[in-house]
């Protein structure tokens, strides 16, 4: 078997990470295709759940594993970047606080292990703590995410072997999850819109994390890891 270069790996995991994670989101029950529950419905939440248990189970695994995907694909950029050229603190800061916030996402997947074994009313009912823990873990992850995601962007603007206008509109599209993720928590009566929307424009990060994906494949690795 031949060497597997990082960068492509890398850059592979940055394509189908997030696309893995988003398309099984998508189907996730309780969620915005099958068997839909606002977020602030606890209850209805994990009836949809628990009434598809094995499919909630076989979604989260593959979530929780495009996320890790991620965190991966973006470990190997920061090293890139890091190693040589501008952007590096910027980069850095960014990759620590995303690391942070999808880890949050990972532990909120984790706990949907749990929802899904409700069944009787009585167990939905024990759950509802579990399932405001995840809560409260989302909204966190969510925030750290945006914050790191655009601290990420906004130094990949700064060098010349990024596209500067992608990375700036990255930086608001980041900046734009974190707001709505902290005006869902400081506004419980809009909570279930301002989650909608930065939901909407974690699709747009998708794109870009596949797009940062592409240029990965194609970099040769830094001589350092050869």
């Amino acid at each position: 078997m031949g060497t597997i270069h990082v960068n492509w790996l890398a850059g592979l995991s940055l394509i189908f990470g997030p696309t893995i994670a988003f398309v099984f989101f998508l189907v996730e029950p309780g969620g915005l295709l099958i068997d839909s529950a606002e977020v602030s419905d606890a209850v209805g939440t994990i009836t949809a759940k628990g009434a598809n248990a094995t499919l909630t189970n076989v979604t989260n695994i593959a979530i929780i594993l495009g996320l890790a995907l991620i965190l991966s694909g973006l470990y190997a950029l920061m090293r890139n970047v890091t190693l040589q050229g501008n952007g590096k603190a910027l980069v850095q800061m960014g990759f620590f606080m995303i690391f942070i916030g999808l880890t949050g996402w990972i532990l909120t997947g984790g706990m949907d292990f749990v929802l899904a074994d409700a069944q009787t009313s009585d167990e939905i009912s024990a759950r509802v703590p579990v399932y405001y823990v995840g809560s409260a873990l989302h909204y966190a992850g969510g925030i750290t995410l945006g914050f790191g995601s655009a601290m990420f962007a906004l130094g990949l603007s700064t060098r010349e072997d990024f596209d500067r206008v992608v990375s700036l509109l990255a930086t608001l599209v980041s900046l734009a999850v974190m707001v709505f993720f902290m005006v869902a928590v400081l506004s419980s009566d809009d909570r279930d819109t301002f989650i909608t929307l930065a939901r909407g424009c974690y699709v747009l990060l998708v794109l870009w994390f596949g797009y940062l994906g592409y240029g990965l494949m194609r970099r040769p690795d830094p001589d350092l890891w050869r």
